[in-house]
């Protein structure tokens, strides 16, 4: 059993309209508990907590620059800085720390019809770094995630719990990354990047009001989603973590080139509207893995997009 406490407070200092600069404390306390083998333990689990005691900060610079045009509609630009350190108390060892950058741009093409962008980049470091995991959307429903495949290291998917392991406490989603299952790729860095060209069909045809909440909301959508996640070497050149398998035998460790395209990308179309008071998303993504086009997977969520 894995329990995660913590107590944040906050401050921001505004620098103009549309710039900010928050700073926030924390402390943190992350619990295990050996409950045994389930149902029925062959042996008494011990039930002894092993508790790791953390102090930290995060601190953002965040610009904002955007406005509202409508629901799930925006025009502008906006952007986020962060960094978070997490300092072990007990065990220097387990201290880490993250940076990350955010940057979203919406232009508007023709009436209400929007182009959006959307960067993100984020790397984990220090004594104890964790992990991201990339592939997925935030809130979907009949979600799938892959818990086998390793890191050019050795390490295994941090979903897959072997032992225990404070870790998955503190692993990270990186979305959006549509036609792939949750943690299809992970590391200690990713990078991803993400296009969408909205069309609120109805609202761009019309000039005046639109009495239904469906058809007011319903919009529909072109993408193109690419992305990677790596430990070690950036995914710039060959040597990367995913191009390698990691082989290890006793004394002896293989490196096993698999010349395997570290970046992950797809692409498709999809709808949003109103649907009983909830905002749904369905996507139809085209997936392309290693230079192959997989089969069109859909998706259903729930939320607005970036």
């Amino acid at each position: 059993k894995y329990t995660l406490h913590k107590f944040e407070v906050g401050a921001s200092l505004p620098f103009t309209d549309r710039m900010r600069v928050s700073l926030k404390p924390f402390g943190a306390v992350a619990t295990s508990i050996d409950l045994g083998e389930q149902p029925f333990p062959l042996n008494p689990p011990s039930a002894i907590a092993t508790n790791r005691y953390f102090a930290g900060a995060k601190t953002e610079i965040v610009y904002d620059n955007s406005v509202s045009t409508g629901m799930n509609l925006m025009e502008g630009t906006r952007g986020k800085i962060s960094f978070m350190h997490y300092q072990g108390l007990t065990d220097q060892q387990h201290s880490f720390s993250r940076a990350s950058i955010d940057l979203r741009h919406y232009q508007k093409v023709y009436r209400e019809i929007v182009l959006a962008v959307k960067g993100f980049g984020g790397t984990f470091f220090g004594p104890s770094p964790k992990k991201f995991l990339l592939g997925g959307m935030n809130n979907w429903l009949f979600n799938q995630t892959r818990y086998d495949g390793n890191t050019g290291e050795g390490q295994p998917n941090p979903l897959a719990i072997r032992g225990e392991t404070q870790d998955i406490l503190f692993v990270e989603y990186a979305t959006n990354l549509r036609g792939f299952d949750y943690a299809t790729l992970f590391g200690n860095s990713v990078i991803l990047f993400n296009a969408e060209f909205r069309v609120p069909l109805i609202r761009a045809l019309t000039n005046g009001p639109i009495a239904s909440n469906f058809f007011r909301n319903l919009q529909f959508t072109a993408f193109y989603d690419v992305g990677t996640s790596w430990s070690g070497t950036p995914p710039f050149t060959s040597e990367t973590s995913v191009s390698y398998d990691v082989i290890r035998d006793g004394p002896f460790e293989a490196h096993i080139k698999n010349y395997i395209n570290p970046w992950l990308y797809s692409y498709g179309v999809g709808a949003r509207t109103v649907v009983f008071s909830y905002y749904v998303k369905f996507d139809f993504a085209w997936p392309v893995e290693n230079y192959e086009v997989g089969k069109p997977r859909a998706y259903l969520t729930l939320g607005f997009d970036f």
